[in-house]
């Protein structure tokens, strides 16, 4: 004789949400969304071009062909190069990028010793941004030597602000064009040396309203992920770059 057991009965409310949750996918794409596209030109990566959109950007290195992508909410780095056709991903956290660093290894003048002071609300070419003041208080110490002639004295920088944007991503930004951080997207730059030589760091060229999707912050489909931050990078370096930087190891005249 075959037994029967009962089964506990499942609630109507509870199946309801069961089969909800099956029919969603698994990732929500955003539609397009209204974007800025800013055209600028830095001092120790020529032209850049910077997609600004809510949810998150894009870098890309004209002359390297190399592109940075981060969005929300996860805001890892995504690292492509755009000649051979590969990409890297990590946290922010484990990034190893620190052009800075570079930077001041082989500029006397370089601009990341600079801090940032007051700020302004204001208009650059058209785009609203915060322009903000910056010194550099060590600068003022010490003997004058012909080499301190070189460090930078002051200046300023503009900032574009993105609401839900964390400091981290503002400083990966601004780590990656050699500048002092600040609490925006570097959108222009000037600053005076000791020797009150003038120096555009970096230029806005202007910018363009566009809208952008998913598929503008991550790398063109199609590329092959690596796995080491080393295997993506470009290894092709043009040595009259650095004789530009080490031109400023010449004593001003």
């Amino acid at each position: 004789m075959t037994e029967y057991h009962s089964k506990k009965a499942v609630s109507p409310c509870t199946l309801a949400l069961a089969l909800c949750f099956i029919a969603q996918p698994a990732a929500m794409s955003l539609p397009p969304q209204p974007a800025v596209l800013l055209k600028e030109h830095s001092q120790m990566y020529d032209d850049v071009d910077i997609l600004v959109a809510p949810n998150g950007f894009s870098m890309t290195f004209r002359k390297s062909k190399m592109a940075l992508y981060m969005h929300a909410p996860a805001w890892q780095i995504v690292y492509a190069n755009l000649a051979e056709k590969v990409y890297y991903t990590c946290p922010i956290e484990k990034w190893k990028g620190n052009p800075s660093v570079f930077s001041a290894l082989v500029r006397p003048s370089s601009p990341t010793s600079l801090r940032l002071t007051t700020a302004k609300k204001t208009n650059h070419k058209g785009l609203e941004c915060t322009v903000h003041k910056m010194e550099n208080k060590e600068a003022s110490r010490g003997s004058e030597r012909t080499w301190k002639r070189l460090l930078p004295k002051d200046g300023e920088i503009w900032l574009y602000q993105k609401e839900k944007f964390p400091p981290l991503v503002y400083q990966t930004v601004a780590n990656l064009l050699a500048l002092p951080p600040g609490p925006g997207i570097p959108v222009a730059m000037n600053y005076r040396r000791m020797d009150n030589k003038p120096i555009h760091e970096l230029l806005f060229y202007g910018f363009k309203k566009c809208s952008a999707g998913d598929e503008d912050l991550a790398p063109p489909k199609g590329f092959k992920r690596v796995y080491s931050q080393h295997a993506v990078l470009n290894k092709i370096v043009e040595s009259k770059d650095f004789a530009d930087f080490l031109d400023e190891n010449r004593a001003p005249k």
